[in-house]
């Protein structure tokens, strides 16, 4: 088909900039974009300025570098939501939920904050936590966010660092933003993350994300027990069924997805 005979020809352009910097794992410079897309660098530019003044793209200002921008970030969100994450991931979020009788929870990434989308508890333990669904909680004391965190880039974990204080919210908070990093990358390695007493000083949690797409993850789950009640066969139990629960919703829910 011939680009030029359509109305939105310039669209189809920007589309294709934006279809290169999705499938690059680091950001890329306006001559790579350019060589990419087979456009001229004056071309590239204008259709790169549009992207960004729409928050399509965001650029940095010391590398000079191009990645995707929170606007788009955001109608993935939306569009995903439109097949009812909720909904989808019900049925292994209750089995999780009815194998321990403890709290699950389910999360979105929203202005780096974890926002509570669905969460599955009995009368008993839903008075001993806090959390609710449209509740927020920050991502580097909870373990849903600590799992979503741990798929950002270096860079992007270290400005997410820098902008956000790491305040002690418990006794047992990471404050040290080398520990925190540190635990970030064990986080990413292991496939799941675990909160002990860091967001609220009686309860423990083991969470995981959902990883969808090569982006960073904007969902994620958890378990949560009060820490009395926790021992290492406990432990170990709940850390296997999540990962285990991991698997079986990023296989349901990429088999949605194509």
């Amino acid at each position: 088909m011939n680009d030029n005979k359509l109305y939105g020809a310039v669209l189809i352009k920007a589309a294709s900039i934006l279809d290169v910097l999705s499938q690059s794992s680091e950001a890329m410079t306006m001559k790579e974009i350019a060589d990419a897309c087979q456009y001229t660098q004056s071309t590239t530019s204008k259709i790169l300025n549009t992207l960004q003044a729409i928050d399509y793209i965001k650029r940095d200002s010391h590398s000079k570098r191009y990645t995707l921008g929170s606007r788009l970030i955001y109608l993935a969100n939306s569009a995903f939501l439109q097949f009812d994450i909720v909904r989808e991931t019900y049925p292994a979020l209750k089995f999780l939920h009815d194998q321990f009788q403890e709290t699950v929870h389910l999360g979105t990434l929203q202005d780096n904050q974890i926002l509570y989308l669905n969460k599955l508890s009995t009368y008993k333990n839903n008075q001993e936590m806090l959390s609710r669904i449209g509740y927020t909680q920050k991502l580097y004391c909870s373990a849903m966010g600590k799992a979503i965190l741990s798929t950002f880039s270096p860079e992007e974990q270290k400005q997410y660092i820098t902008q956000e204080p790491l305040i002690a919210r418990t006794p047992y908070t990471i404050t040290t933003p080398d520990a925190l990093l540190t635990q970030l990358q064990e986080i990413n390695e292991l496939g799941y993350a675990l909160d002990e007493r860091e967001a609220e000083s009686h309860v423990f949690c083991v969470g995981a994300c959902l990883q969808l797409n090569a982006q960073s993850s904007q969902y994620a789950f958890s378990i949560s027990v009060p820490y009395s009640r926790i021992t290492p066969e406990l432990k170990k139990e709940m850390i296997a069924a999540v990962i285990k629960t991991k698997n079986i919703l990023e296989f349901q829910l990429h088999s949605q997805m194509k």
